[in-house]
């Protein structure tokens, strides 16, 4: 059984809303959807405005308490959609206290349109705000891919424009494989900046929100150096099978970094298949070495 948890302040708004609409989307048995508050009195209905709103749509929430997110169920989540940045701060803060992973917490924007956006709380206000509320949440919702709701680790992928093509080719792979990823852009060949990719998916590896990062420019060397600024990365620029293997034995390399204009695609697809599936030693003495770099 998969545990999904909609994370919202109170728990009478938003994520009440936000767990009886993707109810009424997944047609999946062996996922468990609840929803959760941070600052929440415990059983408290939910809203009636937000309970109103649900039942003009024909979705049903008739027996919702509030409860608050504990430790333990934290611990055993898969996958945790906020509906704020600052209640994603706030778990990753409190799970990073306790020992607890941190790569399954996204905001729900986030997590569906790689948005950097909040769903504001409609709490006080009138029902055609709720409204807008209820349609802002059921149009990211509906977005979820519930059969790509895993245990495993994420994988975060970006590029360049440079590195665009190379990166939808990668990315066909993870879903033919069935390897849970972010894409984080760019979504075309228009020229951008190649250190604000590096950095997007560099921090979220940084943090612990996912695994392992992928990273394409033209070279591979721009958007690698830019990763490695971010404390905490190792990024590996691979353009042989033998290296993303070894980096990731010798150096737990969490970043693979690559050029399209360097390499064909299928040489690329064997060194993402090489890099995701070699483990790291733990042999001592590249702990020791590891460790050096950190400091």
């Amino acid at each position: 059984m998969k545990n999904i948890i909609f994370v919202c302040s109170g728990n009478t708004c938003r994520s009440p809303m936000a767990e009886a609409i993707a109810k009424s989307l997944c047609n999946h048995k062996d996922i468990n959807i609840l929803s959760m508050g941070i600052f929440v009195y415990n059983n408290l209905p939910i809203n009636e405005n937000a309970k109103l709103v649900l039942q003009n749509n024909n979705i049903n929430v008739s027996n919702h308490v509030s409860k608050p997110l504990t430790l333990s169920e934290l611990e055993n989540a898969d996958l945790i959609l906020t509906m704020e940045k600052e209640q994603k701060a706030l778990l990753i803060e409190f799970a990073k206290a306790n020992n607890i992973k941190t790569n399954n917490i996204f905001t729900l924007y986030e997590y569906t349109l790689n948005k950097d956006t909040d769903i504001k709380d409609p709490f006080g206000s009138d029902l055609t705000t709720y409204n807008e509320c209820f349609n802002e949440i059921y149009s990211l919702v509906s977005k979820i891919n519930f059969d790509n709701i895993s245990e495993e680790t994420m994988i975060g992928i970006g590029s360049d424009h440079g590195g665009f093509h190379l990166k939808e080719e990668i990315i066909k792979y993870l879903k033919d494989n069935n390897i849970p990823f972010k894409d984080y852009g760019t979504y075309s060949t228009d020229a951008v900046d190649y250190p604000i990719y590096g950095k997007k998916v560099a921090n979220d590896v940084a943090n612990g929100t996912l695994e392992k990062g992928i990273l394409i420019c033209g070279t591979g060397i721009g958007i690698s150096i830019s990763a490695n600024k971010v404390k905490g990365v190792r990024a590996a620029l691979c353009h042989d099978v033998f290296s993303a293997k070894a980096t990731r034995e010798h150096n737990d390399a969490n970043i693979l970094c690559m050029g399209e204009r360097v390499i064909g695609v299928g040489l690329a697809l064997e060194i993402v298949k090489a890099f995701l599936e070699t483990p790291f030693s733990n042999d001592e003495r590249h702990i020791r070495r590891i460790n050096m770099i950190e400091e």
